[in-house]
This record gives C-alpha cells, structure tokens and sequence, in this order.
C-alpha cells in the first residue's frame, strides 16, 4: 500500500518538496493508515480531529484515540468541538451536508495554525466507487459520475487508488488499531448499504470493480473539464441571453457554475435547481427558491445567484461596522473619504440620527419618506415603481430606520429630514459573501 499510494502522490504531484501536510484524523481504519503512511513516508505531518457533537461519549473516545496515536508519534494534533446538528438545523441542511461544512472550515482553519500547504483526506477507491453509486442512482450528470477527484485545489486524497481492504491488511500488519464508528454498519443509511451490500455483489462479478471505476471516473472528468472552460461563468450572475443561446446541456453547466460560487455545495446542486434557474432566462422578471437559503433573481437581462432576504427582516447596526442584510453588506459611516468604490452610498447628515437605535429591515406595505424637493410623504411602493424597482427585487433592498423612522431606502434616497454631507448609508451589493466585512468601507 505504502508504494501504492507515493506513486499515487507524484502522479498527481500532490504534496511540493518540502510541503507540510495535515491529515484530516477520524480514528477510523482509513485516517489512521493516511497518517502512518505519509509519515512513514518522510512527510511533514500534523493532524487534525473535529468531534461534531454527535455521538457523545464515542465521540469523546474518538478524540481521546486520535489525541494518543499523534503523541506516540510525536505529530502537531488540533483538536475542536462543534455541535453539526445545531448548524444543520439553523441552515436548513442535512447533518450530512453540514457536518461536511463544518469539517472543512476546521481544516482549513488548522492549516493556517500549522502552516500546512497541504490538506490530505482519507479517501479510498473504495470511497471513490460508493461515491459514484451513489451519484448514479440519484440521476446525476457527468460530474456526480466522475467520482471524488484526486486534488482540488489544496484538498489531497493520497489513498484514492487504495482498497479498503489493503487499508487494513496495512494497519494489521503493524499490529495498529483504529476506531469504528457505529453509525457506519446502520443499513438504513443509503450510502452504508451501497457499501456493505451492492458493492461486495460487484466484486464477486468483477474483483477489480474499484480499479475498473476509478478508470471510468479519470476518463469522465477530463471531458468535463473541457466542458467546464467552455462554459465558465466564474461568478454569481450570467446574462439571461447568454443562457439561452447556450445548447441546453453547457446552459446547465453554467448555472451549476454559478451555483458553486455561491457557495452551494456540489453534492446539493440538482436538475430541479438548475431548470428554475434555467427557466427564468425565459421569463422577463421572477424569482426561484435554492437550497442553502439561496435564491435567483432575474433583473432586466441578468440572472443572479443571492442569499434570501432575512426571515426577521431586521438587522441591528453600529457606525462605522458594515453587517450583512440579505445580499448585500450596509454600513453607516461619518468616514465618507473612506468609502469604498464597490459601495453606492447616501449622504447623510451625521449628527441628525441617533446612533443607539439604528436598523436596517425589509421595506413594509405602509412605508412612506419624503425625498429632497417633494411636497409630501409618497410610499416607497410607489418610489420603487417610479425606478423601474420589480416587485420581487423590493423585499431584498435595505432600508434604513432610526427608531420608527425611515432614514434612507436603498435604490431611492434619503429623507428630506436627515439629509447631508456629513456621513452616509453605504450600501454594497455582495451575493457570494466574497467582500470581507472587517475591511473599511
């Protein structure tokens, strides 16, 4: 195995001379192997372990056997606690998906402290195979059925070309154990019966079927990859004519694209999702749900991915600390030099608001201001209307309020009451999250 998997490594040109690496460490069989085989290897190691609240006191156990086997081998270990079923419920996701989330912002997190420039997972052909099973009967495109890829970007797999079987021949022969996660032999889980029942039935028809699979899978990804550069959008938003005038299936591959700038995972981007999105490039304005509390929005010619509107519709603010509202980051400054030029800001009078009680929320039915010049009061519905503002785009636009007062609507204006040189409402449009909120504004 130890051959298998450096020749697996130079292949890929995996790890660059003199690289650190950190081992993504469950205690399971396949982890424990990745960790004693790179540093058998002559790897600069250190591994990392996230307990994701889950599983109580084997969890704990878990830890606590990861925590010994890097102490006996004299390996850097980081170790944390997370509670996935929390985040899952508050992001509306599977545990799975965000346990998933979860893993990977720990490690990268641990990279930084160790300064790894490599992140090696414990992946098998094994994996590999059960991956594409289980991609297949969902009814996934190309790019389900190509498999786990080797490297992406600073993510390794040193053990993608090794059986689960070779896995433990290893470790016996180092007389080493490892930790078995329960929740791996319940049947009821789909992946768990594609490994425990259709996959020994393919090995008795074909022994090398993991092999054979990985094959398949290398052959599939260097013809997605042809595609993928044919239709890269590189970003949240695609113009509606540039969709249509795709062949259906490259237009699909656009919007799964856009879908993973966003911040969409892969294994969660479906057809239902792509043929909304698809079918807005029909249409002359409209909306469509995503998962992940996404959705996209049609305006004039584009279409664009952007996180729901807040459910509560409101949003504490600070001076001077740019907070996120939807899908885009709001800020109130007196620092007006200071405003970045991705921002679109609103002059204000500083000293006329009371910074203690300021707000960003959704426009209401009853709001009304009365703009600079104006006779009266007018409602915002009908100043959107006035700027060509769809009825669907009105409920993402922040608003500002002092107290019960309305201060300024984004895409409208300040209030004759409050406006001035002497600050401002900046207002920045940011759906993939890519604008750091730290950085002046």
């Amino acid at each position: 195995m130890k051959q298998l998997v450096h020749r697996t490594i130079e292949q890929y040109a995996m790890i660059p001379d003199g690289a650190r690496v950190l081992c993504g460490l469950s205690g399971g069989a396949d982890s424990v192997s990745l960790l004693l085989c790179l540093h058998e290897l002559g790897y600069d190691v250190c591994a990392c372990h996230l307990n994701h609240g889950l599983r109580g006191a084997q969890a704990d156990a878990d830890e606590a056997f990861c925590r010994a086997l890097c102490e006996r081998l004299a390996i850097p270990f980081y170790a944390e606690v997370c509670d996935a079923g929390a985040a899952a419920a508050q992001q509306k996701q599977s545990v799975e998906t965000a346990a998933r989330a979860l893993r990977y912002a720990f490690f990268d997190r641990c990279a930084q402290k160790c300064g790894a420039a490599r992140i090696a997972t414990a992946h098998t052909a094994d994996d590999n195979l059960e991956t594409m099973l289980f991609h297949l009967i969902r009814g996934t495109g190309s790019a389900g059925l190509a498999g786990i890829p080797p490297v992406r970007g600073t993510i390794i797999r040193p053990l993608i070309a090794v059986e689960r079987r070779q896995v433990e021949e290893y470790l016996v022969q180092r007389g080493q154990d490892w930790r078995t996660d329960a929740t791996n032999l319940d049947n009821s889980c789909t992946r768990n019966r594609i490994r425990h029942t259709v996959i020994p039935a393919l090995r008795d028809i074909e022994p090398a079927a993991a092999r054979h699979a990985a094959q398949a899978a290398a052959l599939l990804r260097q013809d997605n990859d042809c595609l993928d550069a044919l239709v890269q959008v590189g970003g949240t938003s695609v113009s509606a004519a540039r969709l249509r005038d795709m062949p259906e299936a490259l237009a699909s591959r656009a919007v799964r694209d856009m879908l993973v700038h966003a911040g969409t995972p892969m294994g969660e981007v479906g057809q239902r999702q792509i043929a909304a999105v698809l079918a807005l490039a029909r249409k002359k304005s409209g909306t469509a749900s995503l998962p992940g509390r996404r959705r996209a929005l049609r305006r004039g010619n584009e279409i664009r991915i952007e996180p729901m509107p807040p459910e509560t519709g409101q949003v504490e603010l600070v001076p001077e600390k740019p907070v996120r509202f939807g899908a885009y980051l709001v800020c109130i400054t007196r620092k007006i030099q200071d405003i970045h030029s991705s921002f679109k800001f609103y002059p204000i009078a500083y000293d006329t608001i009371n910074t203690v009680c300021l707000s960003v929320r959704r426009w209401r039915p009853d709001d009304r201001m009365t703009l600079p010049g104006a006779r009266g009061a007018r409602s915002l519905k009908r100043l959107y209307a006035e700027r060509g503002i769809a009825p669907e785009q009105r409920d993402a636009l922040p608003v500002l309020c002092c107290g019960g007062e309305i201060v300024a609507a984004a895409g409208i204006g300040v209030d004759s009451r409050y406006c001035g040189t002497t600050g401002a409402f900046a207002v920045a449009h940011d759906a993939d999250g890519r604008k750091k909120r730290g950085a002046k504004v």
